[in-house]
């Protein structure tokens, strides 16, 4: 019987795609929220991120096992970790939401996460064209779209916090959401971590 060709392109895809409904659910949370809700939220955003987990570690038994690889194993094994790095600072935001008992969301909250789904998105058409990546005219764009959006996510960042430390009078409120934004401003870190391999991994097979 023929060996079946494991393909990782698409595996990346899938746990990219898990991403975008991570940074969707919390998207949705943030314009729609409720703090009663949070426990129940929580519990689904940590079965999303599991899943993606999931996939990862059999993308890893599939790689041990594999005797010759698309691109480098290291590469791999990289790229997917640095995948679930986003969806685990998505799911801490959702523990921090519950562990520090915030009541009500910040506009500038939404802001970031709609910066994180766009980010997302971005990321999974990179990973989406991955496979053809010595043709494809759309991957390019789309990595310095990621890196783009980090750029505006550090200027809500920087803009948000100015805000929160002059205006804010209520110390542990200032307390919390500094935590809070410093997690949306590490996620659209990650996408950008990722979208710089995905660029490093093709300069070195182009």
């Amino acid at each position: 019987m023929a060996k079946k060709d494991n393909n990782y392109y698409s595996m990346f895809s899938e746990i990219a795609g898990d991403a975008i409904v991570a940074a969707r659910q919390l998207e949705k949370t943030a314009k729609n929220y409720n703090p009663e809700k949070i426990e129940k939220l929580n519990k689904s955003m940590h079965e999303i991120e599991h899943g993606a987990d999931e996939k990862k570690h059999e993308m890893m038994k599939l790689l041990a096992a594999e005797f010759i690889t698309p691109i480098e194993r290291e590469d791999i094994g990289t790229l997917s970790y640095m995948l679930d790095d986003v969806l685990d600072s998505i799911e801490e935001v959702y523990q921090m939401f519950y562990m520090y008992n915030v009541k009500e969301m910040r506009p500038e909250a939404i802001d970031f996460v709609e910066l994180i789904v766009r980010s997302t998105e971005a990321l999974k058409s990179c990973f989406d064209e991955f496979e053809h990546f010595r043709k494809s005219d759309l991957i390019a764009k789309k990595i310095i779209e990621v890196n783009v959006i980090e750029e505006l996510a550090d200027a809500l960042y920087f803009k948000t916090m100015r805000e929160l430390y002059t205006k804010e009078k209520d110390m542990m409120h200032v307390m919390v959401w500094t935590s809070i934004f410093d997690h949306f401003e590490k996620i659209c870190d990650h996408c950008e971590n990722v979208s710089e391999t995905i660029s490093s991994v093709i300069m070195k097979n182009s």
